[in-house]
């Protein structure tokens, strides 16, 4: 049990004598005081005074005076709403060092009885396309919430649902049979995403040039919708696209012959670019498999009353207090469209995983969309309804503006990987770092910072606001960053390496007390704590912000003290040692969650 467990155990026990009452833990929680003179640990009462319909400025005195003489504290203070603790540093020193330097991942597990089992679906790209930024946005958020999730006992299933069917996939085929020349991802020296993608691209310019000498030569206005319609009627190339997808889904040999040579191009290259960044799955599904799924369903609930047939032969859902419009699930020809296919896929998910709950990791531009389908699924009847979940994330930009597929100007996250590793090795010969690096270390190290540049940058922003991404921001070692951090880990190893001392083994902490030790230690006690509420609010963002909180009291500490060089007495040096260890050991942990490496040297 941690020193803040125990201090909540204390509070429980107090309030329960006090208020005859049974205290919720949740009702006590443990935060820093806004200002380190009014204490080690604040808690504020409002909501015991909600519950116990009692002023929280007289429960906090109320506390304060039935805590006096408790063995951990030295002193227990009201302050207004809040109840303010010091406590005992030595004992307190001793037992959040320890138990920071065993490791025990245990610290962070819930109660057996709260653990759940949780899907995360995240990443599903298209695959017409190498993924760009929005989708390192999309993979870092699942890769963090699955790791954070995981960390605090919950068991993870991660889900991908790739995107290889449809009339996208469509141009990227036509324009390589019309264009192609039997080019391969080997003789054309690319990776076989960025192939295929050249092609999508290539489809959208000759699509615009079309479009262009078509509405110049009939004298229509591209501006007017009619005219506009009237042009994609017409158009050979759209008109083409519609042939080739009506030919795959009738099972057309030499079509889909061709669908799964530039697929399987497009998802070797997507493995590489997964692996590159540490994400994985433990299911990955295939849309061309599911699209079917769901009309059945639909059919049936029709039958049952719960849908309606319009004039046009639809099947409709009225969802009133979630959507003004009816939402349709069929087409009137029978034919299903892309909401249909998720209630498929959400059932048959349940029926073989049988999750608590499901997490869709999707852009907030389908926040109506995944109201409607889960209060569908509630409409239909399936408890586990409202236990499904979107974590909606805004779109990424450049310092240049906004990325367009079609048009080529996206960044795909394996140029953005490799243009920071490659900056990441320039700032390293140009200051010098760890010239005794061997070439492959040196590699490494640049590999692992650009990883932790682009990963820290996204997600240190709250998922629900648009963000810009600035690669050169990103890859500063003294801002909030990403190196920033692994920086720190990198000199605390460094060190303790040189100190020549085992953490582990040092039990004598009485020589610590000054204010920037007490900062850490107080970053540390509440560290397990952090790790949870991160987990529970569903927030890498979270994390994030913890993680550079407590590298910047290290950083306050490194300043201001000599850790044990030039440093007489040597208890304090070994106690100063424990804590910069424990320091490292936690910044780890928080970057290992955010699915970050830390080198050992940098």
């Amino acid at each position: 049990m941690t020193i803040l467990e125990q201090l909540q155990r204390i509070l429980c026990v107090t309030a329960a004598g006090l208020f005859d009452m049974d205290p919720d833990p949740a009702e006590l929680v443990l935060d820093l005081p806004p200002d380190a003179s009014l204490g080690h640990l604040a808690m504020p009462c409002f909501g015991l005074a909600k519950r116990l319909k009692q002023s929280p400025v007289r429960i906090a005195e109320s506390l304060a005076g039935a805590l006096a003489g408790q063995r951990l504290l030295k002193a227990a203070r009201a302050a207004g709403p809040y109840l303010n603790l010091e406590l005992q540093t030595a004992p307190w020193f001793q037992q959040v060092l320890r138990d920071q330097l065993s490791g025990d991942p245990g610290v962070f597990l819930l109660p057996e009885n709260e653990r759940r089992h949780v899907v995360v679906e995240y990443s599903c790209p298209n695959t017409n396309k190498p993924q760009h930024l929005g989708h390192v946005r999309n993979n870092v958020l699942g890769l963090s919430l699955s790791l954070l999730l995981e960390a605090v006992g919950h068991r993870v299933t991660r889900v991908n649902l790739i995107n290889d069917r449809g009339v996208h996939i469509c141009q990227s085929m036509l324009a390589w049979q019309r264009w192609g020349n039997g080019e391969t991802p080997e003789s054309a020296g690319l990776k076989g995403d960025h192939l295929v993608g050249r092609y999508y691209v290539l489809f959208a310019r000759k699509l615009a040039e079309e479009r262009a000498a078509w509405f110049a030569a009939n004298g229509l206005d591209p501006a007017n919708e009619q005219d506009l319609a009237r042009f994609e009627k017409e158009s050979q190339l759209i008109g083409e696209t519609r042939q080739l997808l009506r030919a795959w889904e009738a099972g057309d040999p030499e079509v889909r012959e061709l669908w799964r040579t530039m697929n399987a191009w497009v998802l070797a290259g997507f493995e590489q670019t997964y692996n590159r960044m540490g994400v994985r799955f433990d299911r990955v599904y295939y849309e061309s498999n599911t699209y079917l799924l769901g009309r059945d369903l639909v059919l049936a609930g029709l039958e049952r009353g719960v849908f309606q047939r319009a004039e046009n032969g639809a099947v409709i859902c009225e969802l009133p207090g979630i959507s003004s419009e009816p939402k349709a699930l069929l087409r009137g020809d029978g034919t299903s469209i892309y909401i249909t296919q998720d209630l498929g896929t959400a059932v048959a998910r349940q029926e073989e995983l049988g999750f608590d709950e499901m997490i869709y990791v999707v852009a907030n531009e389908q926040e109506h969309h995944f109201k409607v389908l889960f209060g569908i699924l509630g409409k239909l009847g399936y408890p586990w309804a409202d236990r499904l979940a979107h974590l909606a994330y805004g779109m990424v930009n450049l310092p240049s503006g906004r990325m367009k597929s079609r048009e080529g100007t996206v960044v795909d996250a394996d140029d953005l990987l490799d243009g920071l590793a490659e900056a990441s090795r320039r700032i390293m010969e140009e200051s010098e770092r760890r010239s005794d690096l061997g070439e492959d270390e040196r590699r490494a190290v640049a590999e692992a910072l650009a990883d932790g540049a682009l990963k820290y940058f996204v997600l240190k922003v709250n998922p629900k606001l648009n963000m810009v991404y600035n690669p050169e921001e990103s890859i500063d070692l003294a801002g909030n960053t990403g190196p920033y951090l692994q920086y720190a880990c990198a000199r605390i190893s460094s060190l303790v390496r040189k100190s020549g001392l085992d953490p582990a083994a040092i039990d004598d902490f009485r020589p610590l007390g000054e204010p920037e030790e007490l900062e850490l230690l107080k970053q540390l006690a509440l560290w397990p704590a952090q790790v949870r509420l991160a987990a529970a609010q569903r927030s890498p963002a979270r994390l994030a912000g913890r993680v550079y909180e407590l590298a910047r009291a290290f950083s306050g500490f490194f300043n201001a003290h000599s850790v044990f060089d030039r440093v007489e007495d040597p208890a304090l040096a070994g106690a100063r040692v424990a804590l910069v260890a424990a320091t490292g050991s936690a910044l780890r942990q928080g970057l290992a969650l955010l699915g970050m490496r830390t080198p050992e040297r940098i």
